[in-house]
């Protein structure tokens, strides 16, 4: 965003954030075509993985019974360890506050208020994904693998990951916001791959603690792209076009 867009927008948030609430249209505007591609690859991904999945019954896939025996026969002491850890970066009480601090100083508009209206927008987003994949959670109620191989706690259902959900949800959601304070090109892509390494890794340690077959991760994965993508195209789509240009 140049000089000129990043003024432009801070004087419009004075105008309109004392009288706006949670208000999602100052989020970045973002292109288009690459956020409704990802939205309809990801979305539709999620969607015919939760089918196979609802429709499989109780025997669980070859492919997760594979690879989950594998990491409980590989894994070791130190790499619990470090999973029991990182299992808190996608703890949904901890990724929403930190969505909110993120979004409060993300925004490049002026004034306690105009902050306040883009971090809680931001942070409703992120808890409504929360909300939903919780909801799908619950409908599809997919059993988690045997206790006897957990490695660290778990509750509810098996399918999608709720902790890599909300990793995903928070890396993504956290990116849109900064790429306000970042020039089009590789910064802006640089903060994307961050985004994809953090909630790679908190899926990673779902798996390695043995509480989530590895396809309950990648819906999670998928779910949260959609999730964060669908949120853009409807900001970019909505948000008139000379408020902020829309280039990487």
């Amino acid at each position: 965003m140049s000089e000129d867009a990043q003024a432009s927008e801070a004087a419009n948030s004075n105008e309109l954030g004392a009288g706006q609430f949670a208000d999602a249209s100052h989020l970045p505007r973002l292109p288009l075509r690459p956020a409704a591609l990802v939205l309809a690859v990801a979305g539709l991904g999620f969607a015919l993985l939760a089918v196979w999945i609802g429709l499989h019954g109780r025997p669980q896939p070859a492919v997760d019974l594979s690879l989950h025996r594998w990491v409980v026969s590989h894994r070791g002491r130190t790499g619990e360890r470090i999973a029991r850890i990182v299992r808190w970066a996608g703890m949904s009480e901890v990724v929403l506050v930190a969505v909110f601090v993120v979004g409060l100083r993300a925004s490049i508009r002026r004034g306690v208020l105009p902050r306040l209206n883009s971090a809680l927008a931001l942070t409703a987003i992120a808890g409504a994904g929360i909300a939903v994949e919780d909801g799908i959670n619950t409908l599809i109620g997919r059993a988690r693998p045997p206790m006897a191989d957990w490695a660290g706690p778990a509750g509810g259902a098996s399918f999608p990951s709720g902790h890599t959900t909300a990793a995903t949800l928070f890396a993504f959601a956290c990116a849109w916001a900064l790429t306000s304070r970042v020039r089009p090109g590789w910064p802006r892509l640089l903060i994307f791959t961050a985004a994809t390494c953090y909630a790679v890794v908190v899926g990673w340690s779902r798996i390695w603690l043995g509480v989530h077959w590895p396809t309950d991760v990648l819906a999670g994965w998928l779910f949260g792209v959609a999730w964060i993508s669908g949120a853009m195209v409807v900001v970019t789509a909505t948000r008139p076009q000379h408020r902020c240009p829309a280039a990487w």
